[in-house]
């Protein structure tokens, strides 16, 4: 073109572009832009929001957001399809303050949102839980004279669901038929979805006989999500009756279908069943995934069968399935329990091994094997190698820690007290047990035993064990550790709450600017 004297221009640009990215060559669409430019042909808007729909398409966001505002320096105003595509790459990513910054500044140029705009701002909200904004959001968008549709009330209602607030869920698919929208499969759906996670299976079987009988078909998600439901409401004969149900219908079994089945299964100990399933699976060519083999795993794990487990993890990686951390370490903690110390310090090795980067519930796992063959030493050894690793132990990993140690001495006590001319003295409490773990955690770091004092403080005041943890509190300032301002305000609410206004004073009055923990204004920590 440009041979023969005929520059491009933006619309003949336009094109190519937008098809490349719509092919995902999007480098190739970066430089036709860079080179198309060069060539003196300025980009409009059109060409602008080719690329930029493209560049987010691909997950480049920083390159995406750099264009956007390349386009404002060049002087082309974005229309709503440059910032529709803008807001949907920021809301995918979680950035929903900036996706709302982005939203509030169309207005500074007078471009109108439209519903899609609308719509990914709410799907935003209803990701990080904030509905009340959500709600806030669809209620300006009717204002401004859009009709909310049908992707606009499944947001919503997939919203309140995911928060547990299934009543206001209900209210916006009554509100979606009065506007005239009729509810489709996945309005349906999600409302099954949000009773099954709460528990409330009779309305989840309500909601899903309305949709049946409205001439909808129940998708995958739909009776995954049933069948789920019903599994850990322990009723595996109504779980089995909507599988065969769901098969009856035409409506094909995934991979997650027969996973929280099987899992089912394993947890009420009929293996046999899981195992037929796991065949039948194979028969309809779907292939068992590292979510198959854990629950088979795990549950033969918990019932006391570690020799089958370690069969199916062994079938598992012949299959080439990677095991995940939590095959390890439900196989970790079985052959602790069995006292097979050296078969579980070999599987944590091996997981190091595969590239897996351990957690607290892996670390916790093998520390919990050490208590229990009564290696305390080097529970706490281990202990040092979890912090070493930059895994920070919480309240759970320090009441296993503190379990053992009142086991031990426990133990020593009882071996002493087999001698008839011994004399037992042992009185090795909760407090105790305590004043060792924060010596033995000040040897790691000093910070840590300040660390588990604020922990334990909070925990008990939370439990409402409010001397618990005053005398705990006491104690901590005696050997002059600063409590935070997060056990100060627990103990303080706790000792309210029991009207312990004289206590409460006194702990007020602990706390100062000199301790880098000047008085609040303090709320329910709970």
């Amino acid at each position: 073109m440009a041979l023969r004297g005929v520059m491009p221009t933006p619309h003949t640009c336009t094109g190519p572009i937008t098809a490349l990215c719509d092919m995902g060559c999007y480098q190739d669409a970066w430089r036709l832009f860079i080179d198309m430019k060069n060539k003196g042909c300025e980009p409009n808007v059109y060409m602008y929001t080719a690329l930029i729909s493209g560049l987010c398409v691909s997950g480049t966001l920083k390159v995406a957001i750099g264009l956007f505002h390349r386009m404002a320096r060049d002087g082309v105003l974005p229309n709503t399809v440059t910032y529709n595509a803008l807001i949907n790459i920021l809301v995918e990513n979680r950035r929903i303050e900036s996706a709302s910054v982005v939203f509030n500044s169309m207005d500074r140029i007078s471009c109108s949102p439209n519903t899609v705009t609308y719509n990914e701002m709410i799907k935003g909200y209803c990701i990080i839980g904030d509905t009340e904004k959500a709600m806030l959001m669809m209620n300006n968008m009717l204002k401004g004279g859009h009709s909310a549709n049908i992707v606009t009330y499944n947001t919503i209602i997939k919203g309140y669901c995911d928060s547990g607030n299934t009543r206001s869920a209900l209210r916006i698919l009554e509100l979606m038929r009065d506007s005239g929208c009729e509810p489709d499969e996945w309005s349906y759906t999600e409302l099954i979805c949000g009773f099954c996670k709460i528990r409330k299976m009779e309305l989840a079987s309500g909601i899903f006989s309305e949709m049946v009988d409205h001439g909808l078909n129940p998708n995958e998600v739909t009776y995954t999500a049933l069948i789920d439901g019903y599994c850990k409401d322990e009723k595996l004969d109504t779980a089995t009756a909507m599988f065969e149900q769901m098969k009856r219908s035409g409506c094909r079994p995934n991979v997650q279908t027969y996973n929280v089945l099987i899992h089912g299964l394993t947890k009420q100990n009929k293996f046999s069943g899981a195992e037929e399933l796991c065949k039948l699976m194979l028969k309809e060519e779907i292939f068992p995934n590292v979510v198959t083999y854990t629950a088979m795993v795990d549950g033969l794990c918990k019932n006391g069968a570690t020799s089958l487990a370690l069969e199916m993890f062994n079938k598992m990686v012949d299959q080439g399935c990677l095991p995940n951390l939590l095959t390890y370490s439900s196989l970790i903690h079985a052959l602790g329990r069995e006292g097979n110390i050296e078969e579980a310090d070999n599987l944590f090795s091996k997981l190091e091994r595969q590239g897996l980067i351990p957690d607290e519930i892996a670390y916790v796992k093998m520390i919990e094997v050490y208590i229990m063959t009564g290696k305390v030493n080097r529970a706490f050894d281990f202990l040092g190698k979890m912090i070493k690793a930059g895994c920070q132990p919480t309240l759970w990993t320090y009441g296993v820690l503190i379990k053992g140690l009142k086991n031990e001495y426990l133990l020593a006590d009882q071996k002493l007290a087999a001698f008839p001319d011994a004399v037992s003295n042992c009185s090795f409490d909760y407090q105790d047990a305590i004043s060792v773990l924060s010596a033995k955690l000040a040897e790691l770091d000093p910070n840590l035993s300040v660390q588990l004092h604020n922990a334990l403080v909070s925990s008990l005041s939370r439990a409402g064990k409010w001397l618990e943890a005053n005398e705990l509190l006491r104690s901590m300032i005696s050997q002059g550790l600063f409590p935070d301002k997060d056990a100060y305000n627990s103990l303080l609410c706790s000792l309210l709450r029991a009207l312990k206004v004289d206590l409460a004073m006194g702990v007020f009055k602990h706390m100062s600017a000199e301790d880098g923990c000047p008085p609040t204004l303090i709320g329910e920590p709970w």
